[in-house]
């Protein structure tokens, strides 16, 4: 009688499911913080909020930092996020994107870390897939790109072509060398996925002082706290599938004067050659040759990408190298 009664089953045994289920979704659903840098983006950045919004992973925290924006960013966002609880809005001087990103880490509680540029946006399931990708001996997991040119109106997925898996005997180190020399999916930290607990106990943190490839550094950092933490086995994980939008040609993500300088490619392979010191095999030693030789294709490609004239491009790469990277411009096109 009593199992057959509606009210005993709402009564009794719903709360206990709705408990179970609550713990399940709690163990599943880790927290996510999402530091987010603006810099004179307020628009663009509550676009990319009520996006994050919308997301299928609901268990986030939105960080922003405003980094000393000289228009009214800082109101636009704070008013938006007023009495939301999942939301944390930090001003301070300008210091730039890794200032802001290392005060965003001094903030975030979740079990992940992401960063999103704020002028930038990301598919409705880019949070859950990265989440559900990750396991305990995942140390990063990352996904592919819908890149946008603004200015030419195109738009192409990147990094949809799948890297082999880590050998048994190769060192994590070198494969990550190998991966940097297939494509560029490791250099920068806006399409991944980040543990905060190796975060802390290794104190990683955006080198302030750098201009150019700070978050290349980051990656590189992180990767290796994340070997010593994973002493026995480590995977590095990417989802095939373009759940970032970088838009490039907005006010932050144009292509800068510090790209065009080949001193600062020269400091970012001296900082990789440092990071892979441990593990200078033969194999190693041919793996960072190759990346030297991408890092003079990519600054060409950053020279003759640039809106400078081109007789100031020439004072940058040789003329050579230009005839080289323009014909590849034109063949990708």
């Amino acid at each position: 009688i009593f199992i057959k009664s509606p009210s005993f089953i709402s009564n009794m045994i719903l709360p206990y499911l709705l408990i179970v289920r609550c713990y399940y979704i709690n163990m599943k659903d880790d927290l996510v913080s999402v530091i987010i840098p603006v810099f004179n983006t307020g628009k663009s950045c509550l676009r990319l909020i009520k996006r994050l919004e919308a997301s299928s992973y609901k268990n986030i925290e939105i960080i922003c930092v405003d980094d000393g924006s000289s228009d009214d960013s800082y109101k636009i966002i704070s008013e938006y996020a007023m009495n939301k609880n999942n939301f944390v809005i930090k001003r301070q001087k300008n210091a730039g994107p890794s200032a802001a990103r290392n005060t965003g880490l001094k903030y975030a509680h979740g079990k992940w870390v992401c960063f999103i540029d704020s002028d930038d946006l990301v598919d409705k399931n880019f949070l859950e897939e990265l989440v559900d990708a990750s396991d305990d001996n995942a140390l990063l997991v990352c996904t592919a790109l819908l890149y946008n040119r603004l200015a030419q109106n195109t738009s192409y997925a990147d990094f949809m072509k799948p890297i082999r898996e880590r050998k048994k005997h190769e060192g994590v180190k070198e494969y990550v060398i190998y991966s940097m020399i297939h494509d560029g999916r490791l250099y920068g930290v806006i399409n991944k996925l980040f543990r905060k607990d190796i975060i802390v106990k290794y104190n990683i943190r955006f080198n302030e002082k750098m201009n150019f490839a700070e978050d290349t550094k980051f990656v590189l950092d992180y990767i290796d706290a994340a070997i010593k933490y994973y002493p026995s086995d480590c995977k590095i994980k990417t989802i095939y599938k373009p759940l970032y939008i970088y838009n490039f040609g907005t006010e932050t993500s144009t292509v800068s004067k510090s790209s065009l300088d080949w001193n600062n490619w020269k400091t970012s392979y001296k900082n990789m050659r440092e990071w892979a010191r441990g593990d200078l095999s033969f194999v190693m030693r041919l793996r960072l040759a190759l990346i030297w030789c991408r890092w003079r294709l990519s600054h060409a490609l950053a020279v003759a990408r640039s809106t400078i004239a081109y007789e100031d491009k020439i004072m940058y790469s040789s003329r050579f190298e230009l005839f080289i990277a323009n014909a590849l411009i034109s063949i990708k096109r």
